[in-house]
């Protein structure tokens, strides 16, 4: 069986989508290998650690599909764009997804600092404080909604400046990097970039 290219995954990363919103448990290897010790997820999601947005359920895939990173906020620190760089060399994946989500809680503590300059939980603060600097850097926002989309696309850049494998293997062709909005509401993802590129 050949292997899947970067939008063919996406593509059934977005049927797998569908069949989760529709409450169908069916899960989709996604091309990686049915054995458990193997370990060659062609996908790797860069996510918010919110309980409510696990992303192999919500992508509709099965265990061993996807490798995952996952902060408040889907920060990228250096640890996470490390991940991604082993996944990327190591592990073959081809298909890297910023998932942020609605109502995401790490964006509208940051939305709250970049708006008034005072940080709501000061527990979050470090974390925060480097969102709404990103957010500033970004232009602004003008809701927290546009904070969530504006700093999905952050981190999206972010990955791409301090994960060089990430970067090398979009410039050759070799993968691919999207952006996607989970709703806990509907259960579904809308597509914000189906390709960034450096």
């Amino acid at each position: 069986m050949s292997q899947l290219t970067a939008p063919e995954l996406l593509e059934r990363i977005l049927d797998g989508n569908r069949r989760w919103a529709e409450g169908n448990t069916e899960r989709d290897l996604l091309g990686a290998p049915s054995n458990p010790l193997e370990h060659q997820p062609p996908v790797a999601v860069i996510g918010c650690s919110d309980a409510r947005v696990p992303p192999a359920a919500v992508l509709g895939a099965a265990a061993g599909a996807i490798f995952t990173l996952r902060l408040p906020g889907h920060y990228v620190d250096i640890p996470v764009a490390a991940g991604l760089g082993f996944a990327m060399t190591s592990l073959g994946t081809r298909l890297a997804i910023v998932l942020a989500h609605e109502d995401c809680r790490a964006v509208d503590a940051a939305y709250t600092e970049y708006t008034t300059g005072v940080p709501p939980n000061l527990a979050l603060a470090p974390l925060t404080g480097s969102l709404a600097a990103g957010l500033y850097r970004a232009g602004g926002a003008t809701s927290v909604t546009d904070a969530i989309d504006v700093n999905a696309r952050n981190t999206a850049e972010n990955l791409i400046a301090q994960c060089p494998s990430l970067r090398q293997a979009l410039i050759d062709g070799d993968a691919q990097l999207a952006v996607l909005r989970y709703s806990p509401a509907t259960r579904l993802v809308t597509v914000l970039e189906e390709s960034i590129t450096p």
